[in-house]
């Protein structure tokens, strides 16, 4: 029979202060109790997707057992991780048959919200992970990129980039992720190209030798400032190339006007124009990419 290892009794539960001041925020009504590992779920809203090698952490809770207790929810007659998935895979390669667990009552929107507090505290999401949690706050709870921003101790600016991470293809993501590239600064230059070929041929040249975001910056300012020059025309004169980017770059306009004779005013009443279909629901709104 394997040997119960739970919260040893000269051991004081060990997690981190911000973490247990967020629970205890929320509810007077925290239970801390072991349960047995068979009673336990994996989380199907947990952000992270790498749990790495947990030898070391499997021999540690062999010898000292688990320190920290693993945040948990009632589901369905069981009790779902919501935070500390690592430490209960561990606890099953050690052979525990019980764990230490703090018992919360949440919905699913606040289920994936502690879980990636949890994780972005402790570092332990990579940077695909972190922007497409976010994504499913934003998107799927309503979350505003503000309220993510005060819930997980991070900036407006750095939720929304994060989150503008995702526009990546799909197949762009998946070599992004080959090549390891971890730097927020150059995936947020790669997304900002739009074409995907573009992107594609930029990441083959940094498999052969990788660089910065400095040269994706460069390659795209210089199309963007050869596109908002006079285009020549053949016979018709000459038609004009512009951009609005908001902000917050998370939405770009691209004007393309082909007569030579359109001015100020008149691109004023098109804008307008557009504003009112717009509110009239007269143009679709339905995204492209999937």
């Amino acid at each position: 029979m394997a040997r119960k290892v739970g919260l040893p009794d000269f051991v004081k539960s060990k997690y981190d202060n911000h973490f247990v001041d967020e629970i205890s925020q929320r509810t007077r009504t925290t239970i801390i109790r072991n349960i047995p590992l068979e009673k336990l779920t994996a989380n199907v809203l947990q952000p992270r997707k790498d749990f790495g090698d947990l030898t070391e952490l499997s021999e540690s809770i062999k010898e000292k057992g688990i320190l920290e207790p693993v945040l948990v929810r009632p589901k369905d007659g069981q009790f779902e991780i919501v935070a500390g998935e690592r430490r209960y895979r561990a606890a099953k390669l050690a052979g525990l048959t019980e764990i230490p667990c703090i018992e919360y009552d949440v919905p699913d929107n606040e289920a994936l919200e502690l879980s990636i507090i949890e994780n972005i505290q402790r570092k332990d999401l990579d940077i695909y992970e972190q922007s497409y949690s976010l994504k499913s706050l934003s998107e799927v709870y309503g979350y505003t990129h503000q309220e993510i921003a005060q819930k997980i101790g991070k900036s407006r600016v750095t939720v929304t980039e994060l989150i503008r991470i995702t526009d990546l293809p799909p197949n762009v993501l998946q070599q992004c992720m080959e090549l390891n590239i971890a730097s927020k600064t150059f995936l947020l230059e790669l997304v900002k190209l739009e074409d995907v070929d573009e992107m594609l041929e930029v990441l083959k040249d940094y498999s052969d030798k990788p660089f910065s975001r400095e040269k994706i910056k460069k390659k795209r300012k210089g199309e963007e400032e050869a596109g908002e020059k006079p285009v020549s025309g053949s016979g018709s004169g000459s038609g004009l190339k512009f951009q609005f980017i908001t902000e917050d770059k998370a939405v770009k306009i691209k004007f393309d006007i082909k007569s030579k004779d359109t001015d100020k005013n008149k691109i004023i009443e098109i804008l307008e124009k557009l504003i009112i279909d717009l509110r009239e629901d007269k143009i679709n709104l339905n995204s492209p990419n999937p």
